[in-house]
């Protein structure tokens, strides 16, 4: 899932309901990665089909992108539902947020430098 870099309380979520996941059907895994890019956003800020597209891939199915109009079905799967982890607005007390979660981007730390690749997980090596 690509959540951007302020990214922290989506992963908090999907950790929360990792284990929920092998027996979910699509629809359902779909309002578990809109609701965790819901909590990233700013208290005052929704997911709308002008800032929120929706990639769907897997066994024996094509990538498919869903946006503009054809992601607002999804959407309204989680419409009215009460954020697990709402944000603090944007002014202010986002600032701070943005400083945890950023490492330092929100000051400009690291800007000019080319992005490093994390170190593989002992699961994610290719020589197994």
């Amino acid at each position: 899932m690509a959540i951007g870099a302020r990214s922290q309380s989506a992963r908090t979520y999907l950790e929360k309901f990792l284990d929920q996941y092998l027996d979910c059907t699509l629809e359902e895994l779909v309002k578990h990665g809109l609701r965790a890019l819901r909590d990233t956003l700013p208290q005052e800020v929704e997911l709308t089909t002008k800032n929120c597209s929706l990639g769907v891939v897997g066994k024996d199915t094509d990538f498919t992108i869903f946006d503009d109009d054809r992601v607002a079905p999804y959407l309204q799967l989680i419409e009215g539902e009460e954020r697990t982890n709402a944000r603090p607005p944007a002014e202010g007390a986002g600032e701070a947020a943005m400083e945890t979660e950023g490492e330092g981007e929100a000051r400009g730390e690291g800007e000019g430098q080319d992005p490093q690749p994390a170190e593989p997980q002992a699961d994610e090596r290719m020589d197994q």
